[in-house]
C-alpha cells in the first residue's frame, strides 16, 4: 500500500505540488498523467525519496524519509531519463543484482525479451549505449526484480514496437497484488493498461477516476 498524505513541495516560488493526497491499494494498475510541468514526476520523485517535500509519503507502512532503506525495497523503478553512468555494463549489472540480491542471470532474460543481448555489451559504458539500450536494460533490471511495486516514469519511449510488446507482456505476468504506476504526459498511450488515472494540474490533483471496466484490462501495445 502507498498512502500520500498532504504532499507539497515548492522551487524557490513556485509550488510544484499542492498539497496532494493519495492512496494506492495493492493490485492497481495506475497512470499518472498531466502536461509538462504537471507536477507528475515531481510526485514520482517524492515516492522515489528522490525530492524533500512537505508532507508523508508512506509504503507498505514505512515513511519513505524517515526509513527510505525499508520503504524503498518495495519499489522497483524505470526512470525515463538513464543516469550518466560511466561504469561498464558489466558492472552496472552486478552491482545492481547484489543490491536487490537477484541473479544476474534474471536480468540478462528480461533484457533479452526486448531484443538486448547484454552480455555482448559487457565491456561498453552504460553511458555509450544508444537511447533504446539504455531504456530496456533499465526496464529489465525492474522486471527482475521481485518489488511488488513498479513504478515506471515514460517508460517506452525510446523502444522498438517488439520491445513494448515484451515490455507489457512482462507486465502481465507479474504477481497478483502488486501495484503499477505508469506516468506519461499522454494519458490516451496508457489508458488502455490501467485502471483508474490520477490527473494532475499546476501541481493540483485534478482528477481521480477509476475506470469503468468489466474486468482487468489486456495489455496493448501502442505505437509512440
Amino acid at each position: 500500500m502507498i498512502d500520500i498524505e498532504h504532499v507539497s513541495k515548492h522551487f524557490g516560488p513556485v509550488q510544484a505540488l499542492k498539497d496532494i493526497s493519495l492512496r494506492i491499494m495493492p493490485d492497481e494498475r495506475v497512470a499518472f498523467v498531466g502536461s509538462n510541468g504537471s507536477g507528475k514526476t515531481t510526485l514520482l520523485r517524492a515516492l522515489l525519496g528522490l525530492s524533500r517535500i512537505r508532507g508523508q509519503i508512506r509504503i507498505a507502512g514505512h515513511d519513505v524519509a524517515a526509513h527510505p532503506e525499508l520503504a524503498l525495497a518495495y519499489v522497483a523503478y524505470v526512470p525515463q531519463i538513464a543516469p550518466p553512468l560511466e561504469a561498464p555494463v558489466s558492472e552496472v549489472l552486478a552491482a545492481y543484482a547484489a543490491l536487490r540480491g537477484i541473479e544476474c542471470t534474471h536480468v540478462a532474460e528480461q533484457a533479452a525479451r526486448m531484443g538486448l543481448a547484454s552480455s555482448e555489451l559487457a565491456r561498453v559504458r552504460f553511458r555509450d549505449l544508444s537511447g533504446g539500450m539504455k531504456q530496456k536494460l533499465l526496464a529489465a533490471l525492474a522486471l527482475a526484480t521481485p518489488a511488488p511495486i513498479l513504478v515506471c516514469d515514460e517508460p517506452t519511449s525510446n523502444l522498438d514496437a517488439a520491445a513494448r510488446h515484451a515490455f507489457f507482456g512482462a507486465l502481465e505476468q507479474r504477481e497478483p497484488g502488486s501495484i503499477l504506476i505508469l506516468c506519461s504526459h499522454r494519458e490516451e498511450e496508457v489508458h488502455s493498461y490501467v485502471e483508474r488515472v490520477i490527473e494532475l494540474r499546476d501541481g493540483a490533483l485534478l482528477r481521480d477516476e477509476r475506470l469503468q471496466k468489466s474486468a482487468r484490462p489486456h495489455l496493448q501495445v501502442v505505437s509512440c
